[in-house]
C-alpha cells in the first residue's frame, strides 16, 4: 500500500480560536491508490439553509483561512462547508508527489459534493480552489446556484503568468521545506503569530509539505499540460453559456495576481457582477473576511432575489406570449 502522512489530529483538533471540528470520507475518488486516505472538511452553520456555501482555499493554506468567512455565514444563518484538499489541512497526504495531479485533486473535489449530496451550491473560491473548482459548474450545472471568486483565475495556459508568480513556483523550488508560519507572516500583516502558527501547524515536518512542493509544478501554465484543456473549456462556457449569479471581489495588493489579469478573467464571465476590491488586502484576501464577509454574503442574497425574479419574470412573459399566439 502507498504511504500516507497522517496528521497529529490531536495537536490539530485544539488550534486557538479554531473551534469547527473536521469531519472526514474515505477513499477519495481520484485518490483510488490510497485505499484508506481520509478527505477532512468542515460542515457548520444551519444544516436545513436553502444555500450552501462551499469554501475552497488555495496554497499554501488551508480551511482555517476560511474562519472569518465561516463565523459570516453562520451569524446570517447559512450552511458553510469547507474542504481540505488532499495534501492540506487535516487531510491524508499521500507522499508519492505523482498522486497530486490536476485531475486527481479536481476528482477529489466532485468525490466530496456527491458523498455530501451538496446542492444549491455558492462556490466560494481563492486561488487552486479556483483553478480547480471554477472548472466544475458547467458538469454539474444543477448543483451550484452561484459563484464569489476572490483573486483567482481559469488555468488554461494562455493566460501569462506574473512575475511574482514565477518567483514563487521558483522559491519553493529552492526551500522545499516551505516555513508557512514565516511565509504568512511575511504577506499578511494583520495575522497574529498565533494565527501563523496555525496556518503552520498541518505542515510541521517536511512529510507533511509535499503537495505544497508539487502544486507549482502541476499548475497549467502551458495548453499541453493537465488542466489546461478542461480550464479552457470552463472558460468557454462561462463566456457563453454561463446564466447564474457570480461575485467577484479582489484584493488589491495581490502580487501574484495583478488587477488587470483579474479584470480581464472577471469580465470574460457572463453577467458577473465586479464588486470593488479591498483596498488594504493582498493575495490572500480572505483573512480580510471580518471587514468585508458579511455584507459579502448579503449583496450575493440580494443580487440573488433580484435576478431569481428576473428569470421567473422572463418565463412569465414567454408563456404570455405563446397563449396570445394560439
Amino acid at each position: 500500500m502507498k504511504k500516507i502522512h497522517r496528521p497529529n489530529m490531536e495537536k490539530l483538533s485544539n488550534l486557538p480560536d479554531f473551534p469547527y471540528e473536521a469531519k472526514y470520507e474515505n477513499s477519495i475518488i481520484g485518490f483510488e491508490e490510497y485505499k484508506d486516505m481520509k478527505m477532512a472538511y468542515i460542515d457548520e452553520g444551519n444544516p436545513k439553509s436553502e444555500l450552501t456555501f462551499l469554501l475552497l482555499h488555495g496554497s499554501p493554506t488551508w480551511s482555517y483561512m476560511w474562519r472569518h468567512f465561516i463565523k459570516e455565514i453562520e451569524k446570517l444563518n447559512y450552511r458553510a462547508v469547507a474542504f481540505d484538499l488532499p495534501g492540506f489541512g487535516r487531510s491524508d497526504k499521500p507522499l508519492d508527489e505523482s498522486a497530486y495531479t490536476f485531475h486527481s485533486m479536481r476528482e477529489s473535489i466532485i468525490c466530496m459534493i456527491k458523498r455530501l449530496e451538496l446542492k444549491n451550491i455558492v462556490l466560494v473560491v481563492h486561488e487552486w480552489g479556483g483553478f480547480l473548482g471554477l472548472t466544475i459548474p458547467m458538469d454539474m450545472p444543477e448543483l451550484f446556484d452561484g459563484m464569489i471568486i476572490h483573486n483567482t483565475t481559469l488555468a488554461t495556459g494562455n493566460n501569462l503568468m506574473s512575475d511574482s508568480y514565477t518567483d514563487w513556483r521558483q522559491y519553493i523550488k529552492d526551500n522545499p521545506d516551505l516555513n508557512v508560519r514565516a511565509i504568512m507572516a511575511r504577506t499578511n500583516k494583520i495575522l497574529s503569530l498565533k494565527e501563523c502558527n496555525n496556518y503552520h501547524a498541518p505542515f510541521d515536518d517536511y512529510d507533511s509539505k509535499v503537495a505544497l512542493r508539487t502544486m507549482p509544478k502541476i499548475f497549467p501554465n502551458n495548453q499541453k499540460k493537465d488542466g489546461a484543456e478542461i480550464s479552457q473549456r470552463a472558460q468557454d462556457w462561462f463566456s457563453n453559456e454561463f446564466d447564474g449569479l457570480a461575485l467577484s471581489v479582489s484584493g488589491m495588493r495581490d502580487p501574484l495576481f495583478p488587477q488587470d489579469a483579474l479584470n480581464r478573467f472577471y469580465s470574460s464571465i457572463k453577467g458577473i457582477h465586479k464588486l470593488p476590491g479591498v483596498d488594504n488586502a493582498g493575495h490572500f484576501l480572505p483573512e480580510w473576511a471580518m471587514e468585508y464577509g458579511e455584507q459579502l454574503i448579503k449583496k450575493y442574497v440580494n443580487l440573488r432575489e433580484k435576478f431569481l425574479q428576473e428569470k421567473e419574470n422572463t418565463i412569465n412573459n414567454s408563456d404570455n406570449d405563446n397563449t396570445n399566439n394560439v
